[in-house]
């Protein structure tokens, strides 16, 4: 079952950061004083490129491999990406040995294909966009 936005508690917050806090970094916020003059409130940039990845997706991507059974994580796991999500479950996929097929639409450049076949999931390129990419995940997935 798929959690709902309104079913997540504080709780579920605080169990999925104990959760991932073997797989990420903690990274530091930065001060963005141009951005803060602009828009007239301290504005700070939480530095989520400092993760293995290079990008925030790394959280996610843990969070949700960890919360797998074992059971599920043994059948492996397929995922729709345009480059970044793709190259973050590649990463925690292989850090917990499990499985992973990332589907991406052709448009996407060589330099992220490369990214995630070299983090050792399994990469299939379908269609021209995101929907097409999508769906071909949705029916591996319901495969499974």
């Amino acid at each position: 079952m798929t959690m709902q936005w309104q079913d997540l508690t504080l709780s579920d917050i605080y169990l999925a950061r104990q959760r991932i806090t073997p797989l990420v970094r903690r990274t530091p916020l930065a001060d963005a004083p141009a951005l803060s003059e602009k828009l007239g409130a301290q504005v700070m940039l939480k530095l989520e490129n400092l993760q293995g990845t290079g990008a925030f997706k790394m959280r996610g991507a843990s969070n949700k491999l960890l919360s797998l059974s074992d059971e599920e994580r043994a059948r492996g796991v397929v995922t729709c990406s345009s480059g970044n999500h793709g190259r973050a479950l590649s990463y925690v996929a292989r850090k917990l040995n499990v499985n992973a097929v990332v589907c991406l639409p052709e448009p996407v450049p060589e330099n992220k294909r490369r990214a995630i076949r070299n983090l050792g999931a399994e990469l299939i390129i379908v269609g021209q966009g995101a929907d097409d990419a999508l769906a071909y995940a949705d029916q591996l997935a319901e495969e499974r």
